[in-house]
């Protein structure tokens, strides 16, 4: 079921630093549901919703890419933070 499979990738992003920052680095949900599909991981973005629904808001703040140290990485703007995964 691609819940199950949207559930073991946030847990997995979650536990590694270096997939959270490349996690952190796309502007899109589907550019990010892409690069899963790259990891194995086969899931829609719905799936990946529900699954985001069962975390924290900190927790889906750092997998899907929102603000990593209170500054959106979306955006062009670069805090300079040591904490920002989003820095130049």
């Amino acid at each position: 079921m691609s819940i199950d499979q949207a559930r073991e990738f946030i847990k997995r992003v979650k536990s590694d630093p270096d997939l959270l920052r490349q996690a952190s680095s796309f502007r899109s949900r589907e550019d990010r549901r892409r690069w899963a599909l790259g990891l194995g991981y086969d899931f829609t973005g719905e799936d990946l919703d529900q699954a985001a629904a069962e975390l924290s808001d900190e927790e889906l703040e750092l997998v899907s890419g929102g603000s990593c140290c209170g500054c959106t990485c979306e955006s062009d703007y670069h805090c300079g933070r040591d904490t920002c995964l989003d820095r130049p």
